[in-house]
């Protein structure tokens, strides 16, 4: 217990000299605030390469997404960085180039006052087909498509359109992303199966258990408004987080939900804590409180997390993180019970006192390292999560692993890169799982985490041609096992992908997927069972709509 009591001081400490700096700070005149990049824009994927190729170090890729007033800044750093012959190679150069095109406003302004903006940032469309059987529930099963901001998908004709819009002007900003969403009917599972699921998780509603029509809706994505206060950004609404150094889907907290309604802290600006704690290096702190969609009881609960991220060197970043559902329907909202889901660190009984119950905790721990003597070339990162335990290094045998590299070109093979993660949640329990939510750690019936899910483990391969920073081909390949502890017999997935993201004219992005996927769950369909994915996107980038002029022009 003395090293929770440890860990639990040194984080109060911690945020209590941030608030002091940032009480500070606040008296003086706060930088304009920024709205956030997507999370499925394509400049995450140029960035990570170029921190993989050595020409930006203060990134930090386990807690996105990132303002583009912070794109801007990395796109700087990387020019100035290119005084070192070893981080000045083509591909550093074109990916620099491309990414200073999309952030021209951003590091223009860096240099002045930056002026108010509002911007149709794009529209869009996406045909997605699909022939045969897909999955859809992770929690117990799988799913054939994941990270996809939880839409809707069935066998058929699936379509997204919709339109994304951003403002800013001083401190404030704004954003929003509405789509329509269509998918075909879902026959559900059959009766015995449902009664299955039923008794194991102790509840009448399981996700993708039953039955539903067809969807057509119009649905919100990010969208939300904010200000700049200091060095954090404080926003409130539908929001999208990532918490990971990986692509496979971080173990805490990933974009395969639905963006989750919250109230979020974002320190957007790196500070350096004072004594001994320098040597952490610049650190950044995150914490949000949201609420949760698809529970039946208890009906609507809450969630909040904090991460903090530090990097002791450019080389290596590291991060701590928890999130706790807690609350809902009988569970009372007192400040008792709020102070208990932040600092209870002990084992809660299966019949809990609801006066004084800390809800469901999980703890994560990540880190990414680029290599000695390949710093240009291979960087090493892990995303860990345990559940009820304050940290993963604290309980092992209830933790849950995600562990990759990342090699950003082949030898001889400057355009290529390549990428393979592992994840595995066969722990001593079920990582996802919790007694009291019965749902356990979903949004509308998804995974808030990795689709590894409660006890399976998987891999991904995959190697992306760059033909330029904004053409690029990725190959995958994807293999996922459920153990049999879980679902009678167990089962797996097997899929292999191509994608390519092609800008076709200046404002104007093509985006295809082509994916095959096996699957085998005795408990689901006898045999093997194939399902077919063909995925059209367009794109379309409107030029910008400057409020400068509109400022300027009298009536």
């Amino acid at each position: 217990m003395n090293h929770r009591r440890v860990l639990l001081r040194l984080l109060v400490g911690t945020l209590a000299w941030i608030a002091f700096q940032c009480g500070v700070l606040a008296l003086a005149k706060a930088p304009a605030g920024s709205v956030y990049v997507p999370l499925d824009s394509w400049v995450y994927a140029a960035f990570d390469r170029l921190a993989g190729l050595g020409a930006i170090n203060t990134q930090f890729s386990g807690l996105r997404p990132w303002t583009r007033v912070e794109c801007a800044q990395l796109v700087t750093e990387a020019e100035r960085n290119f005084t070192g012959t070893e981080t000045k190679t083509a591909e550093a150069t074109a990916l620099t180039a491309a990414l200073r095109q999309e952030f021209r406003e951003e590091v223009d302004g860096l240099k002045g006052d930056p002026v108010p903006q509002a911007s149709v940032e794009s529209v869009y469309t996406r045909a997605l087909g699909i022939t045969g059987t897909p999955l859809h529930d992770s929690f117990n099963f799988g799913q054939t498509i994941a990270d996809d901001f939880g839409r809707p998908y069935n066998t058929g004709f699936n379509n997204v359109t919709g339109f994304s819009a951003a403002a800013s002007g001083g401190r404030f900003f704004a954003y929003v992303r509405e789509e329509y969403q269509h998918s075909p009917a879902y026959a559900g599972l059959t009766a015995e199966q449902q009664a299955f699921l039923e008794m194991a998780h102790g509840t009448p509603s399981v996700p993708y258990s039953q039955a539903a029509g067809p969807v057509d809706c119009l649905e919100p994505l990010d969208a939300y408004v904010g200000f700049r206060w200091s060095v954090f950004d404080v926003s409130v609404g539908k929001q999208s987080l990532w918490w990971g150094p990986g692509t496979m889907g971080p173990m805490l907290y990933s974009d395969n939900i639905d963006p989750v309604p919250m109230l979020r802290l974002d320190q957007v600006q790196s500070i350096v804590l004072p004594s001994l704690l320098k040597y952490l290096g610049p650190v950044r702190v995150q914490v949000f409180f949201g609420r949760l969609e698809g529970y039946d009881y208890p009906h609507a609960p809450y969630i909040h997390g904090e991460k903090i991220m530090v990097k002791p060197s450019p080389n290596l970043e590291m991060g701590i993180s928890r999130t706790v559902i807690a609350f809902g329907q009988g569970v009372p909202f007192t400040f008792r019970n709020l102070i208990s889901t932040y600092f209870s660190v002990t084992d809660i009984g299966s019949n809990p006192n609801l006066q004084d119950f800390p809800g469901k905790r999980f703890g994560g721990l990540d880190f990414a390292y680029r290599l000695p003597f390949l710093r240009n070339w291979l960087t090493v990162y892990t995303d860990n999560m345990t559940s009820d335990d304050v940290n993963p290094l604290v309980n092992p045998s209830r933790a849950s692993y995600n562990p990759g590299l990342y090699l950003s070109h082949l030898p001889g093979l400057s355009k290529f890169d390549l990428r393979f993660e592992v994840a595995d949640s066969r722990t001593h329990g079920y990582p996802y799982s919790s007694f009291f939510y019965h749902e356990g750690y979903t949004n509308k019936g998804f995974l808030i985490g990795d689709t590894v899910g409660r006890h399976g483990s998987a891999f991904d391969a995959s190697s992306t041609c760059w033909f330029s920073p904004r053409r690029r081909i990725q190959v995958g390949w994807r293999k996922e096992t459920v153990s049999k502890s879980l679902i009678p017999s167990g089962g797996s997935q097997d899929s292999v992908r191509v994608k390519a993201d092609w800008f076709v004219q200046k404002e104007t992005e093509l985006s295809i997927l082509v994916q095959h996927e096996s699957w085998q769950f005795p408990f689901l369909a006898g045999g093997s069972q194939n399902n077919n994915v063909l995925s059209l996107q367009l794109t379309v980038y409107p030029k910008k709509l400057s409020l400068r002029t509109a400022l300027r022009t009298t009536d």
